[in-house]
């Protein structure tokens, strides 16, 4: 089922403008496609339309009297001023206690989850960085750029001992594939391409779509679905690849679903819209986020798709799995978690309506990168689901 055609939004700062018992926060509902009405919560007087259930010093929940629309905002337990100074693009975090990310000064920073002090500039793309993640050793970064090239550095040394070339576009999205032996890239040609990394050698062209393709997400589906065999022996430079299904976002309003060791294609969905961002919320269950703000669920196992929400017309730019479900930024700055119902219950707060490029989990923090420089912590136990 689709969720509720609306949405609460509160002041980016409620946290620290309600510090003091007398002051207060506005606070919006929106349906979508009609005029906000507008709130306060706060203060020494009571607001019939708005009731504030709980507070703390990190987090309140609010209801709409008249929808009975109720969301738990969570303000960021630290926000990084000092990583970036213009528009983060793209980040990804580790659980060994890094993080990397990219701004719009083409720069990938290495630095530290619990401080935010950068230990490390990697340099060496030619032309803009789109894509940064880093390998599940949390010490070996990835990126893609509009070079139409992919690199590989140590995120300690700073080295870059690998380069990948073989697209005729701009790198857009990147999967890492089981350990990173193996990785998937996705590109402004149309093309999702499985790379070695220790041979920098592209090993087959998984895909070949009608228009660019904006981004992908790998998930491992053995035991659950029964993939397509082989045609032929692997490569011996391909590793990993049974059971992996990848999920791919078209900018002429595609989804994909392509087996990766066979290089079969699973399904091909019209969604109505650009898709901007994938993800696994399960292993067979990817949720696409469009540019008209709707999101939909892509079932790998039913090969079909279903609405799971749509109360904004903003762009979803991010989404990363969370908890089973999703969180979702999107391009006016809010950034919520949606379980598969379709219920959207918790909202991270802190951003001035600047849009949400990338979000970020490790164990147990959310990090978000934003169009105003900043990158926010939050807790992950916050959102109790």
């Amino acid at each position: 089922m689709a969720g509720p055609k609306s949405v609460l939004v509160i002041q980016s700062d409620w946290h620290d403008s309600l510090r003091d018992n007398d002051s207060s926060a506005w606070i919006l509902h929106k349906p979508l496609g009609q005029k906000a009405v507008y709130g306060k919560v706060g203060g020494l007087s009571t607001d019939a339309v708005f009731t504030v259930h709980s507070r703390t010093e990190r987090t309140i929940s609010v209801t709409h009297q008249p929808s009975g629309l109720s969301t738990v905002f969570i303000a960021p337990i630290a926000t990084f001023n000092n990583i970036h100074s213009k528009s983060v693009l793209c980040l990804d975090v580790a659980n060994g206690g890094l993080g990397v990310s990219v701004s719009t000064e083409n720069k990938l920073h290495v630095w530290e989850t619990k401080s935010g002090l950068v230990r490390r500039v990697l340099e060496g793309h030619l032309f803009d960085v789109y894509t940064c993640s880093l390998f599940p050793s949390g010490l070996v970064v990835l990126s893609g750029g509009g070079d139409m090239q992919l690199r590989i550095w140590d995120a300690v040394t700073g080295a870059c001992p690998v380069v990948l070339k073989g697209h005729t576009g701009a790198v857009l999205d990147t999967a890492i594939v089981d350990r990173g032996k193996n990785i998937i890239s996705v590109s402004k040609d149309g093309t999702a391409k499985l790379w070695n990394c220790a041979q920098a050698k592209c090993i087959a062209t998984l895909l070949k779509a009608e228009s660019i393709i904006n981004c992908c997400a790998i998930s491992d589906v053995t035991g659950v679905i029964n993939l397509p065999t082989p045609a032929e022996v692997p490569d011996e430079l391909e590793h990993c690849s049974a059971g992996k299904v990848l999920l791919v976002g078209c900018e002429e309003a595609t989804v994909y679903l392509v087996a990766v060791e066979s290089r079969s294609l699973m399904g091909s969905f019209s969604v109505g819209a650009t898709v901007l961002s994938v993800c696994w919320a399960t292993s067979t269950q990817g949720v696409a986020g469009l540019s008209d703000g709707r999101l939909v669920v892509i079932d790998a196992v039913s090969l079909t798709t279903r609405p799971l929400a749509h109360h904004s017309t903003s762009p979803v730019e991010s989404l990363t799995p969370h908890c089973g479900g999703i969180l979702a930024g999107r391009r006016d700055g809010i950034c919520q978690f949606y379980s598969l119902d379709g219920s959207s219950t918790y909202q991270l707060t802190g951003s001035d309506c600047d849009p949400i490029y990338k979000i970020g989990t490790d164990n147990n923090y959310i990090y978000t990168a934003c169009r105003d420089g900043m990158i926010r912590k939050y807790r992950s136990r916050d959102i109790n689901v």
